[in-house]
């Protein structure tokens, strides 16, 4: 074998490597992105199931001020209680309607809607590490969610104790080199019952 013929099935060689190494680096990627975003949903949605779990007068919400709460969290009312994980409890404020036209949006916000104007609180969770859903210390993520409680009787139907809750929750996490933003819409309905 001449020197040339090496040289030439390196330079073979090394184009199909770094076709193999390009193809890896993109599947790890699009594998990473995946399992951040079902990071980021269960924890939305376990925080969404905790809501519907709440007692009927619990999800009121309150408007006590809780002074068990620590200095550095905001609890003004009127909010709701959550546990995230067993170290972290978050309050959420929320926008509350007692009665009167709903305030929560019929629609997804758009993507560059801020809190204000669309007429809620924005309730900034923080930049969580992932370890509090994954259990791997892989990356942190920032998490919005906006609450509101509408009550929503109808008389005429004698339906007199119904709530809607609204939640637009909005999360982000680095894909790559980018910060992938996510942002969508629960809706439910709690009614009191008797046990």
């Amino acid at each position: 074998m001449t020197l040339v013929e090496v040289m030439i099935a390196m330079t073979l060689l090394a184009t199909v490597m770094v076709g193999f190494i390009g193809a890896f680096l993109q599947s790890r990627r699009f594998t990473e992105s995946s399992v951040l975003h079902s990071a980021c949903t269960s924890l939305v949605f376990g925080l969404i199931e905790q809501m519907k779990g709440l007692d009927y007068t619990t999800l009121l919400p309150s408007y006590d001020v809780d002074t068990d709460a620590p200095d550095d969290i905001e609890n003004s009312p009127p909010y709701i209680r959550l546990r995230v994980n067993q170290d972290l409890t978050v309050w959420l404020r929320v926008v509350h309607t007692a009665s009167g036209t709903p305030q929560a949006p019929t629609t997804t916000p758009a993507p560059t809607a801020t809190a204000a104007s669309a007429g809620a609180i924005d309730n900034f969770i923080g930049s969580l590490p992932l370890s509090t859903v994954t259990g791997t210390a892989s990356q942190d993520l920032s998490l919005n969610l906006w609450v509101w409680i509408d009550e929503i009787p109808d008389t005429e139907r004698d339906v007199s104790e119904v709530k809607k809750i609204t939640v637009v929750y909005t999360y982000s996490f680095l894909d790559g080199s980018s910060t992938r933003t996510i942002r969508d819409r629960e809706v439910f309905l709690r009614t009191r019952y008797d046990q």
